[in-house]
């Protein structure tokens, strides 16, 4: 059987962020026999999950860590997505691209959220909380992809993406 992905390649996993690719195993579950990727987070824990090979909306969530190469032209291509004004719609879509993963979703997110603060700062005003929350776990997921490309601290995760800093490659 051919798979998408080998044991210990590094994956992007949605919203769960940077895991190892520990083992692809058949296993019995619930009375299904299956092929499953085994991950373990990166960066913590012991904790494993299965994420079945032939499901196509949970394998769409996987990517392969991206190249410094790759990430510097997503940084600069990124296309704008727009501000939506009403709360909850907003919430909801940032939270849908933020479980499907992918570089490009959250680089164009994290600029919109970072453009927007610095707008309401200007005006004396802040972010809601669940628009800082999610620009948080942004941040979050890039630092994990990028500091495979690069040596990247969290802190300069924004100026990196905002064109205001180089990074050096790893």
């Amino acid at each position: 059987m051919k798979f998408q992905f080998e044991p210990n390649d590094t994956v992007m996993y949605g919203g769960q962020g940077a895991c190892k690719l520990l083992e692809i195993t058949e296993r019995e579950f619930c009375g299904d026999l299956k092929w499953y990727y085994v991950l373990r987070y990166a960066f913590s824990g012991s904790s494993v999950f299965y994420v079945p090979v032939d499901s196509q909306p949970l394998t769409s969530k996987m990517h392969l860590v991206k190249s410094a190469r790759e990430i510097r032209d997503i940084v600069r291509s990124v296309k704008e997505i727009e501000w939506i004004e009403e709360d909850r719609p907003r919430q909801n879509h940032f939270k849908q691209l933020l479980e499907a993963g992918g570089t490009e979703n959250i680089v164009s997110m994290f600029k919109l959220i970072a453009r927007k603060q610095k707008e309401l700062v200007e005006i004396g005003k802040k972010l809601r909380a669940v628009d800082e929350r999610l620009f948080g776990e942004m941040e979050r997921l890039l630092h994990e992809e990028f500091s495979f490309a690069f040596d990247i601290a969290k802190d300069d995760v924004l100026p990196f993406v905002l064109g205001e800093k180089e990074l050096a490659e790893k």
